[in-house]
């Protein structure tokens, strides 16, 4: 049995399975109806270090992340196209980590939040919640 993909640059303690690509993450998110999470994050990057080793690793953002969402991991020197594309619709793209909330549609990824920047535990709590209540 293999165990479950991880981030690449930061140890999370497993809080989620992350997908290498939005690609990949669609189809998963659309078949159990989740939302998709991608997090755009750098290597050397502190406040990407802060959300995903101090942040996702708690209880209740675990819970809710695991329960809703289909995590994506994004190089920011390294986008993808579609990535890219879901980026340049974000009001606001920098500093990482960078955050983008998708709704998995028939007809395409749709943009449904963005947040730019370090997130203290409430405030990404509520990023979550925000993000399931869009449409």
């Amino acid at each position: 049995m293999n165990p479950p993909p991880r981030h690449p640059y930061f140890d999370d303690r497993a809080a989620v399975e992350w997908q290498r690509s939005l690609d990949e993450a669609l189809p998963i998110a659309r078949a159990s109806g989740l939302r998709v999470l991608v997090v755009i994050t750098g290597a050397e990057c502190g406040g990407s270090r802060a959300l995903l080793e101090r942040v996702f690793p708690k209880e209740e953002i675990t819970e809710e992340l695991r329960r809703g969402f289909v995590c994506v991991y994004a190089d920011v020197r390294s986008l993808s196209p579609s990535v890219s594309a879901l980026l340049a619709a974000a009001p606001k793209r920098e500093p990482t980590p960078v955050c983008l909330y998708v709704a998995p549609e028939d007809s395409g990824p749709r943009l449904l939040l963005s947040t730019a920047g370090g997130r203290p535990p409430a405030v990404f709590i509520r990023d979550l919640t925000d993000a399931h209540a869009r449409r």
